[in-house]
């Protein structure tokens, strides 16, 4: 009894050495994050309140004499930091409860830089009493689209965080649940394995209802396509079938990590490289076509995202593993020979950092001059060709992409350009003409 006595006071002194240890650290950076947030949020300085003088400070400071400032859709923000790092202006834009928010509009000079490195699109630069307008899918509370049987979840529903996405996930099947009875179980087709996606899925097969997820790419593309070593601001995950998940202010690697691990123990079966052609009622059901093949279903979850399909060139071999469509990480590709195609300020600026890490770049654009990129993309730019570390072929078209070079004509003349990979950024479409072909209504809201 006196050992058992002792191993029980032995369990008592490990327990409380653990809570103290592990436990009361993590309650105390909590505490101080919260003192912090609300700190900032009482430093917040409204639009609203700006004076004549404010204003006019703000419209002398822009190059082009306008009265701009960073507007955030915080629907759309993931919390990443990247505009507050990029900021030329510290103390503009802060994170606040993991949302970017204009802190002080009287100190931002319109650089822009906080809009281009958002990889989500929410942060944007507005005239000063103007509005920030979306267009965005109508959807209910239930997330149903005037499309009976057709649901939107994820970031086209406005969720900005992982945690909101899952959390759309689960509620979309309680609400598909509460009108099911125990004999007609729907099947379900789950577009998107992207967290609200995944979410959505795995609710489902807790349910005990038949369902299929289908994806374009690869899972959890909108993680994977941040750019490597990005801090994501990540919150206490809660994922059906798995559980409490605590991911806490990691980065992008960390949160893949977790990402995978939970695929493993569901060992889901997601059907990748099924890109999304179209929906149609036929009868009371509908007929989801996707990679080639015709699934019937009664219900249809659409978790697309908002960073549409990138555009391509349909040209010959533009799917060999050389060929990229967006630029993750510059220091990947040192010192290889570079070819970019594009004229806008994403082709510029890959075409900069690629520089930067002594590539040998070859810019091919469609027209002549860069008239949509910002003015300091094309200056960096055209001292880039100065110094002979960028050749632009303008007026010229890739013709056929080869394993070890690129076929590119200029008007009558035909070149092949020896390089080692091919960075294709000419945009992207994104998903409202295919959820309008499929029926579903875009509107426009005011922020």
């Amino acid at each position: 009894m006196d050992l058992l006595k002792d191993y029980h006071v032995l369990l008592v002194l490990i327990g409380t050495f653990l809570l103290l240890v592990v436990l009361l650290p993590f309650v105390r950076w909590e505490i101080r994050k919260l003192r912090r947030a609300k700190l900032l949020a009482n430093q917040v300085i409204p639009i609203s309140s700006l004076s004549e003088e404010d204003i006019a400070k703000i419209e002398s400071r822009h190059p082009s004499g306008k009265k701009m400032y960073p507007s955030v859709n915080r629907g759309h923000c993931v919390g990443c930091g990247t505009c507050v790092l990029s900021c030329e202006k510290k103390k503009t834009l802060a994170l606040i409860s993991g949302k970017s928010t204009l802190l002080d509009p009287r100190i931002c000079d319109a650089c822009g830089h906080c809009e281009k490195a958002c990889p989500t699109g929410a942060n944007q630069l507005i005239e000063y009493g103007q509005k920030l307008k979306v267009r965005v899918p109508q959807i209910d509370e239930n997330f149903e689209t005037n499309i009976p049987g057709i649901y939107i979840i994820g970031t086209l529903a406005g969720a900005g965080l992982i945690k909101e996405s899952i959390n759309q996930g689960r509620a979309v099947l309680n609400a598909i649940m509460r009108d099911v009875f125990p004999d007609r179980l729907p099947h379900i087709v789950i577009v998107g394995a992207g967290p609200a996606g995944l979410s959505a899925f795995l609710s489902s097969r807790k349910f005990g209802v038949p369902a299929t997820c289908l994806e374009k790419d690869a899972t959890a593309n909108t993680i994977r396509n941040f750019p490597k070593k990005k801090f994501v601001m990540a919150e206490p995950l809660d994922m059906p079938l798995v559980g409490p998940i605590w991911v806490g202010d990691t980065t992008r690697e960390k949160l893949l990590e977790v990402w995978d691990r939970i695929l493993e123990k569901t060992e889901v079966p997601i059907i990748t490289g099924a890109k999304l052609d179209a929906v149609r009622k036929e009868g009371e059901r509908f007929i989801v076509s996707a990679g080639g093949q015709e699934i019937p279903c009664d219900k249809v979850i659409l978790a697309l995202g908002t960073r549409g399909e990138p555009r391509k060139l349909k040209v010959p071999g533009e799917n060999l593993p050389k060929v990229f469509f967006q630029l993750l990480d510059a220091q990947e590709f040192r010192g290889r020979a570079i070819t970019v195609v594009g004229g806008g300020d994403a082709s510029l600026e890959a075409s900069l950092a690629l520089v930067s890490q002594g590539c040998r770049v070859t810019l091919i654009v469609r027209g002549e001059g860069f008239p949509l990129a910002k003015a300091r993309n094309r200056e960096k730019i055209d001292a880039a060709v100065k110094q002979n570390t960028v050749t632009v072929r303008f007026q010229s078209a890739v013709r056929e992409i080869k394993p070890k070079s690129v076929v590119v004509a200029s008007g009558d003349r035909v070149d092949e350009i020896e390089n080692d990979f091919v960075f294709v950024m000419i945009g992207g479409e994104l998903p409202f003409p295919l959820l309008e072909k499929i029926g579903i209504r875009i509107v426009e809201k005011t922020l």
